[in-house]
């Protein structure tokens, strides 16, 4: 009928909805003041996060402008194992650096190193990895030094003062690609690998 309002009721799992959507915005906000670190809660039912590690069996699927980040900060000297794909350019990873980026989307074979102590040190013929397959990053990261794998293979190390980091470790895609995480792993190393 022409001029009647009709007031909509939302459903009773409409509301659960809100609210569930509600308070895990929260705790994201409450979760980034408390660590200064990003990492949205999991809304997989196969993921389990912990302090020291972000697992999913299926993977976490990030697109542009999302952060995956552990929720706690490490200081060196820490092993650092992550498990991601990208279908296309630009998984990116930081801890040591603001950013070590694989698949560069301008030149898919130089890795690059922005921020912390090897900025700028950026290295042709190290960046590149397989579209669309899963690839097991390894950051070994002491107070003088840092070294990265991929699949075991060595593609970057620095010797420089990293004894000041306490960061958190996080994954992230860039210039639309997508990046699939299954896992971030942080084994706190009791002695360096000096």
């Amino acid at each position: 009928m022409p001029g009647v309002n009709y007031a909509i009721v939302p459903h009773k799992n409409q509301i659960r909805l809100l609210m569930k959507t509600a308070m895990n915005s929260l705790l994201f906000v409450l979760l980034i003041t408390l660590t200064a670190c990003a990492s949205p809660p999991s809304s997989h039912g196969s993921g389990r996060v912990t302090r020291d590690a972000i697992v999913s069996s299926k993977g976490l699927v990030l697109e542009d402008g999302d952060i995956l980040s552990t929720p706690a900060s490490f200081k060196p000297p820490v092993q650092i194992t992550i498990v991601a794909k990208t279908d296309s350019t630009d998984l990116r990873i930081a801890y040591a650096a603001n950013q070590v980026i694989f698949n560069w989307e301008l030149d898919r074979d130089q890795l690059r190193v922005d921020g912390g102590p090897a900025d700028g040190l950026h290295k042709a013929g190290a960046g590149s990895i397989p579209k669309g397959k899963f690839v097991t990053i390894r950051w070994e990261v002491t107070p003088k030094h840092q070294a990265v794998y991929v699949n075991d293979q060595l593609r970057f190390e620095h010797e420089g003062d990293y004894s000041n980091i306490k960061r958190c470790v996080s994954v992230f895609p860039a210039v639309g690609s997508e990046v699939t995480v299954k896992s971030i792993r942080v084994k706190r190393l009791t002695t360096a690998l000096e």
